[in-house]
């Protein structure tokens, strides 16, 4: 008995453990993380499946320390110093380093780990995972290099250094190019090295000192001419003539140039991308050289400046015998006893009058009190005085100067007397504020930029906590800036971004925050609302600033934007999330239709993660190829032939099996992801149609169905047809279903030229749920539209419902006089179809004919019906 109950038992842990082992093998194979595990001492004893794929290694070489030797030099030290503190001290574990990958490169991965311990507290095991972060760590590198940069400018770093630096984050961001930066010799009106650190120091020799002119390579003409001059063969090019040798020499195959401008237009330098094969350059390419190209223009012109202000002040050295300070001293109390006539020169000011107190009738109003505090505290403590402050000259204008001063003690430390001197610093502190202002702001709309507004975001979150006050944030878009772009050029993109800047300025308050955030996108924020109505009375004022249209050299620009917008009060909320609700608030808005005001809810945010678990679900099934078509049959009403099947979605999960597509129906419209879907899907129909054609059955047309991400590429119908020729299937056996939808979208002109084009090759366009949406008859003209399918929400009460029978008697009438083919779908009872042949429907789809199949189910079906179709003919 105890035999028996002891087996049961057994059995029961066995299963258990099996199913836990099951569930452990399927979460790993979905989860893009791979687990490991290590013993106490860190010694790997277990690596999860994908890993030795990824790394091209044997699995049992990563086993103990192996795995070591895959990580990048730079970051041995470091992982091996955290791995140590954590194994001594326990501490969850997490760390970013490089791992060499599969094909030689290396790739940035996370791993983290928490320790498991025994029943004396010993540590046991180390159970973790590791994911590759490689995209998110390059963005945050790019980010980073541009502030290293920005910083190094405002400290005054060598300028050598600083161009050196820029062309390495822009060899960075431009994968295999090498960067050369040239300075403008006005005088000699030649080009002078600057930085290339990657071009061989023979060739920088080589070009050091290139005229400036036309004709001269790519540098020397983009200096002369003040345009970009892309040359993708050097080699051929007339422009390299005199120069081709030496660079062909140096394995320079190409060679790309943009002119370094001040913001007045003059030329400073040239920015040179070489290239070891002949190419040009991408749109993507192209801008990240101008943001890189903007921060040398910024590095150059602040270089130029100092100089100039060196000279200048070198200058004012020898004309005021070698000192253009104005020395000055006071007593112990900081009465002014003495100062040179200069400062009455400079000032306008009698220096009798400067004395005591009275300098600081010279100094701006606002810089009065500080100056006073800064200048009292050094008296009473006794340390040096360095303040800076404005002056006001003899003609009224005011400059920047500093003014510094330390004691002269005496044997007991007590103050004698103070020495010191005013020195003008006005150009300096411009260059410098200037600086910080191109840090902080926006080019093109002088507006916040992304990295202030983040800022105060999160300084405004922090005080409306501390005082419980309600935080308002509009996030807004400009609806359709690249149709402006592509129509009229980037210039009047950016006059249109400008005036949408000064708009929104102009419909807040003088407290709110106006910001560009970059490209199309702006937010305001709002640091004090009572509730949600007054965030919806700003961004009604924001809609009613866009009403005029903006009219420029004869064009009219129209002003069109969404707006999505959250408020939160208290503690509970960060910047970072009052940020992501404005942006599904405009996510959101942005689904229902371009130009709307929409308010951020919970339901959102609820959405929006269902939307993120179907997209992750629809990566697998396209990743995994679990995306699979079933076939449902359309029969002629009046004589029971096939006439064709229609392809509909299926994806096989590896455990629930067949599951339709409405998990993963955000997928489709996902750029990406929808386009992805349909290349898998008409691969399986095509591979199916030629196994049914080469066994010698007649299918009819199959439709498939197009979603509109697919048809917005303009190369949509030269793939289909490709991909058919490929297959070796002709066109009469492809239909190809859009709906409403699509016709109606912005994109309703490469839609059209899609659709001829397949129309024109033999392929049949079918118009789905006709009827449900907002076409008009006039896109039945415009379209080649050959069938178009009655929705199944009219055919389902066809029989009790008069309205929807008038409706379908009415599309039924349209197709016969149009000359169009009409398919009723949902069709599921005899009724249905007895009254749809009586009205002279051409083809019925629904459960009453027959349910999706699978394509092994197709060919039965076939000899099924028309086995059946024989009998009733008989």
């Amino acid at each position: 008995m105890d035999n028996h109950a002891t087996t049961a038992s057994d059995l029961s842990r066995d299963l258990g453990l099996e199913v836990d082992e099951t569930l452990y093998r399927h979460a790993v194979e979905l989860s893009q993380q791979i687990p490991w595990t290590s013993d106490g001492k860190g010694r790997i004893i277990h690596v999860g499946p994908g890993w030795t794929d990824l790394l091209d290694i044997p699995y049992e070489e990563l086993l103990g320390s192996g795995w070591i030797r895959l990580v990048h030099p730079d970051d041995v030290a470091r992982v091996m110093e955290t791995r140590r503190k954590t194994l001594s001290t326990g501490e969850s574990y997490q760390c970013e380093y490089r791992i060499r990958v599969a094909d030689g490169s290396y790739r940035w991965f996370r791993a983290r780990a928490g320790a498991q311990r025994d029943q004396t507290g010993a540590i046991a095991r180390w159970y973790g995972i590791i994911e590759d972060i490689q995209d998110r760590k390059q963005a945050e590198l790019i980010h980073q290099g541009h502030t290293r940069v920005l910083e190094m400018i405002a400290a005054d770093r060598p300028l050598h250094e600083v161009l050196e630096a820029l062309c390495r984050l822009a060899e960075e961001q431009i994968p295999a190019a090498r960067c050369s930066i040239l300075l403008l010799d006005r005088e000699r009106q030649v080009l002078c090295h600057g930085a290339a650190p990657s071009l061989p120091a023979p060739y920088n020799a080589a070009i050091d000192g290139l005229p400036v002119g036309p004709g001269v390579g790519s540098c020397g003409t983009a200096a002369a001419e003040c345009r970009n001059v892309i040359v993708t063969d050097i080699a051929s090019d007339p422009l390299w003539a005199d120069w081709r040798d030496v660079a062909l020499f140096h394995g320079l195959q190409a060679c790309w140039s943009k002119p370094v401008l001040t913001r007045s237009g003059e030329v400073l330098g040239t920015f040179a991308f070489y290239h070891g094969e002949r190419r040009a350059p991408t749109e993507s390419e192209m801008a990240r050289i101008d943001a890189v190209r903007h921060l040398a223009a910024l590095a150059i012109e602040r270089q130029q400046n100092e100089a100039t202000l060196r000279e200048s002040e070198e200058h004012y050295r020898h004309s005021v015998e070698l000192n253009p300070q104005i020395p000055w001293t006071a007593d112990p109390q900081g009465n002014i006893l003495d100062t040179s006539s200069r400062w009455y020169e400079h000032t306008g000011v009698p220096v009798e009058r400067a004395l005591g107190s009275g300098w600081q009738s010279a100094l701006h109003p606002d810089d009065v009190a500080p100056a006073q505090e800064c200048w009292q505290h050094s008296v009473m403590s006794g340390e040096p005085f360095d303040t800076e402050y404005r002056i006001r000259l003899a003609d009224g204008s005011y400059r920047w100067c500093r003014a510094r001063a330390a004691a002269r003690r005496n044997q007991d430390g007590a103050v004698l007397r103070w020495y010191g001197t005013v020195e003008d610093i006005h150009d300096r502190k411009l260059a410098k504020e200037h600086l910080r202002h191109a840090a902080y702001h926006d080019d093109l709309t002088g507006l916040p930029n992304r990295r202030l507004f983040h800022e105060r975001l999160r300084q405004t979150v922090a005080e409306a906590a501390r005082s419980h006050r309600m935080v308002g944030l509009l996030l807004i878009d400009m609806d359709h800036l690249k149709k402006t772009n592509d129509r009229f050029g980037h210039d009047v993109g950016d006059t249109l971004l400008q005036a949408l800047g000064m708009r929104l300025r102009s419909a807040v308050g003088a407290t709110d925050t106006v910001a560009r955030l970059g490209g199309d996108e702006f937010a305001i924020l709002l640091p004090e609302v009572a509730d949600e109505t007054q965030v919806a009375t700003t961004a009604k004022a924001v809609m009613a600033q866009m009403q005029e249209p903006l009219r420029h050299h004869g064009s009219t620009l129209e002003f069109r934007i969404s707006i999505g917008a959250t408020c939160a009060a208290g503690s509970g909320m960060t910047a970072e999330q009052l940020l992501k609700q404005a942006d599904l608030a405009l996510y959101h808005g942005k689904v229902r239709g371009r130009g709307t005001f929409t308010m951020f809810n919970p339901a959102m945010r609820e959405a929006a993660q269902r939307t993120a678990s179907a997209l992750e679900i629809a990566g697998k099934a396209v990743t995994f190829g679990w995306i699979e078509p079933f076939y449902q049959p359309k029969v002629a009403p009046a004589s029971g032939a096939l006439g064709g099947f229609e392809a509909l979605l299926r994806w096989r999960h590896p455990r629930r099996g067949i599951q339709s597509p409405g998990a993963i129906a955000p997928a489709f419209d996902d750029p990406g992801l929808g386009i992805a879907i349909g290349e898998r899907m008409r691969i399986r129909v095509f591979r199916d149609i030629g196994g049914w054609l080469e066994a010698g059955l007649d299918v009819g047309r199959v439709a498939i169905n197009a979603a509109a991400v697919e048809l917005r590429r303009g190369d949509y119908a030269e793939r289909v047809l490709e991909e058919l020729g490929w297959a070796g299937v002709p066109t009469s056996c492809l239909e190809v279903e859009v709906t409403e939808s699509v016709l109606l979208d912005s994109s309703a002109d490469t839609v059209e030229r899609a659709l001829r084009t397949l129309s024109a090759a033999g392929v049949t366009i079918a118009l789905d749920d006709f009827g449900t949406g907002y076409a008009s008859l006039a896109h039945l003209k415009r379209f080649p539209v050959d069938v178009i399918k009655i929705d199944r929400s009219f055919v389902s009460k066809l029989e009790t419902d008069a309205g929807d029978a008038a409706i379908v008697r009415a599309v039924l009438g349209l197709g016969q006089s149009l000359g169009i083919k009409v398919v009723a779908e949902g069709v599921e009872t005899a009724a249905q179809m007895t009254l749809l042949r009586e009205q002279g429907c051409a083809l019925v789809q629904g459960y009453h004919v027959g349910r999706p199949m699978p394509a092994q189910d197709v060919p039965q079906f076939i000899a099924a019906r028309a086995k059946t179709w024989s009998s009733d003919s008989k």
